[in-house]
């Protein structure tokens, strides 16, 4: 059975320079309690694609049929208000969505280490901190359904290494999609691998051949080694985000 099942859709952005068509007639499947790893070079619609599995962008035309509960995007900083605890933000977004928001608090404030920060806003975090939640957060709810547009953990030392332990045991858990200029993301993270290119998804079930056929399109594709496969800026990009209103 499939968690997502996507058919006929389009999508155009419009602004003062005119019109840019991301889908014409998109058709994908991703299945129940997989992990798919979709590769796509810079502008490819990855990020459009990720929003409109989510809900948080309506396609123009087309179908999308979702399974189960699902998340917002790994490490979103809009669900959360500003001048809010930590755990206040937590009990309103479990609560819309169904869950127990007193587990969630417990789960954030033990993984991230807290502390006593759990009862301060938002808008005092640290750096640090802030990645902190936000990373825990993502995985505090048990949603069917996981989205990450390449940042799937972040943070730094051992926090850093507990949050990729975390998304493997999530993805065992559940269905998890995410996008990625990075092969060995791919190769750590997912069991189906997908291309994204003019408009298209190309699914493989052998992540090799997916990584063969980025390479032959994007030229500037990171190196597919043995190193730390997230990028090293996704921590620092995912910081400087604010979260939502402040008042």
């Amino acid at each position: 059975m499939m968690a997502v099942e996507m058919s006929g859709i389009a999508k155009t952005f419009r602004a003062a320079h005119g019109a840019r068509r991301v889908f014409e007639h998109l058709d994908a499947s991703f299945p129940r309690e997989v992990s798919v790893g979709i590769l796509g070079a810079r502008g490819a619609g990855k990020s459009t694609l990720i929003r409109l599995i989510g809900g948080s962008t309506l396609p123009d035309r087309g179908k999308i049929r979702r399974r189960g509960s699902i998340s917002p995007p790994v490490a979103n900083t809009q669900a959360y208000h500003a001048a809010l605890t930590g755990r206040e933000n937590l009990h309103f977004v479990a609560r819309v969505n169904g869950f127990d928001g007193d587990a969630a608090t417990r789960f954030v404030a033990d993984f991230a280490e807290m502390d006593d920060a759990i009862d301060q806003p938002l808008a005092s975090y640290t750096r640090e901190r802030r990645s902190r939640f936000l990373f825990a957060a993502s995985y505090a709810l048990p949603f069917d359904i996981f989205l990450a547009d390449e940042a799937l953990f972040g943070g730094s030392g051992a926090f850093r290494a507990r949050c990729a332990e975390l998304v493997q045991a999530r993805r065992a858990q559940a269905t998890l999609i995410f996008t990625t200029r990075s092969p060995q993301m791919l190769r750590r993270f997912a069991d189906v691998g997908a291309v994204l290119h003019e408009g298209r998804l190309h699914m493989f079930d052998q992540i090799g051949d997916a990584i063969r056929l980025f390479r032959t399109l994007d030229e500037g594709a990171p190196a597919d080694t043995d190193g730390d496969p997230e990028e090293e800026d996704d921590e620092e990009r995912l910081a400087d985000e604010p979260f939502g209103p402040s008042a």
